[in-house]
């Protein structure tokens, strides 16, 4: 095999290297009549690597033990697949309450990047650049769950296309993204909010939900007529991370603005939070409660720093938070919050500024 590379690492495969970098794999392997033939398999450029062709070796020396003509023999195939056509494949066929919300996060940032590309040909390499040119445009959690959408997409098109393919965002290392919000609303600043949100009877609504059920935005956005228990101050919590349904609380603010929306005479199948007018709910508050939290909270903060911003999730955080410092104990933050275990909730409970101070200052008499 003239002018070919023997690989260091796998038997049998072998590569040429072309003019533009790019590089050609080959395997060889011996048929029935133990004769030398080799295999053009592609190119590196499409997504071919030594491994890849080692596999492939692999398959047709077991198919040949077998007395079968190995398909890459028989029947060798061109993939021409781009992202859009996998992309389109895996939101038509996997359908989920997110499905819609992951299908806009393509649209709007992957799509006019990779949308057209040969999901063979896409490289590493690529995605670590479309990574880097977003880092300073999105948060690092944002930038991760775009990278976790481009090889869900990949996978899925994999097992049920039966591609032989690596994605190729396993070879991109991911950022990483802290959680961890340090910053919630004092008493005085949720005066501040409520007064700032007063001319809007919905996004009122929607905070006083959210202040005093300690839910998620989609949980809270989710909430029926039918859920509502007045008598006893209870509403029906789903969360859709868990998938299951729990009890949330009702303080009389809150329960004074439902009766407001009960006077409307609601089916009980009608969403507690409706806006017939617009299509899109869930944008809309997060459009309306950004501007507002941004003006009331993030003047001069950097977009990035998540720990410290005021976001709709901080309301969720304001809630647990001041529930520690009033020395609620674990088992009753989680189950408020519905979290699945004590210890994601045991930050909450160190937040009581004064837990210790008895036992130090009497340590030593």
């Amino acid at each position: 095999m003239k002018n070919l590379i023997r690989s260091k690492k796998f038997t049998g495969v072998y590569y040429r290297q072309k003019k533009d970098s790019d590089k050609v794999y080959y395997f060889t392997y011996k048929d029935n009549n133990r004769i030398s033939k080799n295999i053009k398999v592609g190119l590196h450029s499409n997504g071919i690597s030594e491994e890849y062709t080692f596999q492939l070796r692999s398959e047709t020396i077991a198919d040949i033990k077998a007395n079968k003509v190995p398909e890459i023999i028989t029947k060798k195939k061109q993939y021409n697949i781009s992202l859009d056509e996998c992309a389109d494949f895996y939101f038509t066929n996997h359908l989920t309450k997110t499905t819609e919300k992951r299908k806009r996060q393509y649209e709007n940032h992957i799509k006019q990047k990779f949308g057209n590309k040969n999901i063979f040909a896409l490289l590493p390499s690529e995605i670590e650049q479309f990574k880097n040119s977003h880092k300073d445009k999105l948060s690092p959690q944002t930038v991760r769950m775009l990278l976790e959408l481009i090889g869900t997409i990949y996978n899925y098109n994999i097992k049920l296309k039966n591609l032989k393919l690596v994605n190729p965002i396993y070879s991109v290392r991911k950022p990483r993204a802290d959680n961890r919000r340090m910053r919630f609303l004092s008493k005085s600043e949720i005066t501040e909010l409520f007064e700032a949100l007063k001319g809007d009877y919905t996004l009122t609504l929607f905070t006083s939900l959210a202040l005093c059920t300690a839910s998620r935005k989609k949980t809270i956005l989710n909430y029926h007529i039918k859920d509502v228990d007045l008598e006893n101050k209870l509403i029906q919590s789903f969360d859709f991370k868990k998938e299951n349904t729990y009890q949330s609380f009702l303080d009389d603010r809150t329960i004074n603005l439902i009766q407001v929306r009960l006077s409307q005479h609601p089916a009980p199948n009608d969403k507690l939070i409706d806006i017939p007018e617009i299509k899109d709910v869930d944008r809309w508050i997060s459009r309306e409660m950004k501007i507002v939290l941004d003006n009331l909270f993030n003047i001069g903060l950097d977009a990035k720093d998540s720990s410290q911003r005021i976001v709709i999730h901080s309301l969720r955080h304001t809630v647990l938070s001041h529930l520690g410092l009033k020395n609620a104990n674990v088992f009753l933050i989680k189950q408020i919050s519905n979290h699945s275990s004590t210890s994601m909730v045991e930050r909450y409970v160190k937040l009581n500024s004064d837990s210790g101070r008895d036992e130090i200052t009497s340590l030593w008499e």
